[in-house]
């Protein structure tokens, strides 16, 4: 069990690799002691008594350098394939994997930490890197479909710098539609992927779109990435060749789960309902003033959203909304019973919008001040006007 002290040796060792290699140098090759750095990290990922807050520290002067984020993701590749839970700790090892950064390319300025000018320079292989990320995928799928936590991890590891230094991103296709059958975070992670191959790849996603309706339940509400669901939601919507029959489903169960939703959330909701109005007028049909609902035609529990009978609904929903106790949300919705701007709202700085800053803005709003004193006060005696004596007694 390796201690603070003796992982600080680790790098010195590491370092005096470039003034005196200790190992074959090969020619026309750049020198880096991969073996070493190798070394450092399994030494990490089987240390009980140390933090992970502490290695950070140690690494925050190393991750500044191309040389040494290229080379970490060469060892990640060779550590991962002897990866066992028994004896190493995987959860170190997704924080190494998200600590280090995958180079993009070389440029001029950038740091090497084993530059030497004596020695061959540093050469950025895209496709070797490539292929030490893949293999790094692959080998961790069986902890992925063990432990949760760690499929968390890794599909946001994925999400945000993985998916592209893949030699194939399409192979993740079939995992992120497995994990959008999965509840919670998981399942919006899987949508953002999803949604990148898309785009990006141009993958064909059958029924994608009933599959995003089915994310807005009234357990959206407790997600840990509830925002990044809205983005999402609204990229993916973003088109005005979809048909009214599902754009008009959306906004119904929109509609209906803000009767229930808190008040950050109405807000964005509102501005998201207004947007895909917008978008395709002639659902403006939906709005009407003085809604009185006998029986709604809409299917709530329908989980395709192109059955819910939701055209033929209407947003009643919002009109009991119009006098909601907090002023901010009432505006919101009167909003949406106006005449609609041409231009859509912008739902970025509704995404980041948190209880505390509600408040703070509530508590700077300007109220209009009342007057609940009416007489002057000459002293402590009760006031002339005052039927207090006509309804109690007094006793001395």
């Amino acid at each position: 069990m390796a201690t603070i002290s003796e992982f600080k040796q680790l790098f010195d060792t590491f370092l005096r690799e470039n003034k005196c290699p200790t190992g074959e140098i090969v020619k026309k090759k750049y020198y880096f002691p991969v073996n070493q750095l190798k070394t450092i990290y399994t030494s990490m990922l089987t240390t009980t008594n140390i933090q992970w807050s502490q290695f950070q520290q140690m690494l925050t002067n190393y991750v500044e350098n191309l040389d040494f984020c290229y080379y970490s993701w060469e060892c990640f590749s060779l550590i991962v394939q002897n990866l066992n839970t028994d004896k190493t700790n995987v959860y170190m090892f997704t924080n190494l994997l998200g600590f280090i950064k995958i180079p993009t390319e070389k440029n001029e300025d950038d740091k090497l930490l084993f530059k030497n000018n004596k020695r061959p320079q540093f050469k950025y292989n895209s496709e070797q890197l490539k292929s030490w990320v893949t293999v790094v995928w692959d080998d961790m799928k069986p902890f992925m479909l063990s432990n949760i936590k760690v499929r968390r991890e890794m599909l946001t590891l994925l999400i945000e710098k993985m998916q592209m230094h893949l030699n194939n991103p399409l192979v993740t296709a079939d995992f992120l539609m497995d994990s959008l059958d999965t509840p919670g975070p998981i399942a919006i992670l899987g949508l953002q992927g999803i949604f990148i191959l898309v785009k990006d790849y141009n993958l064909e996603c059958p029924n994608i779109y009933g599959k995003l309706y089915n994310f807005f339940t009234t357990d959206m509400f407790n997600y840990r990435y509830k925002t990044r669901l809205f983005y999402l939601a609204d990229i993916f919507l973003r088109s005005t060749h979809l048909p009214e029959l599902l754009v008009a489903a959306f906004v119904k169960r929109m509609a209906r789960l803000s009767l229930v939703a808190p008040p950050t959330d109405i807000q964005i909701m509102a501005a998201f309902i207004g947007n895909l109005l917008i978008r395709h007028p002639p659902l403006k049909v939906l709005i009407q003033s003085d809604s009185v609902v006998g029986s709604d035609p809409y299917i709530f529990e329908e989980k395709d959203p192109l059955k819910s009978n939701a055209l033929n609904s209407s947003l009643w929903e919002l009109v009991s909304l119009k006098q909601h106790i907090l002023p901010r949300v009432g505006k919101s919705v009167n909003f949406l019973f106006k005449k609609l701007p041409q231009v859509e709202w912008d739902m970025s700085e509704l995404l980041d919008e948190s209880y505390e800053s509600m408040i703070d803005e509530e508590y700077k709003t300007d109220f209009q001040k009342v007057s609940l004193t009416y007489e002057k006060p000459v002293s402590f005696s009760v006031p002339l006007s005052n039927h207090m004596d006509d309804l109690w007694t007094l006793d001395d």
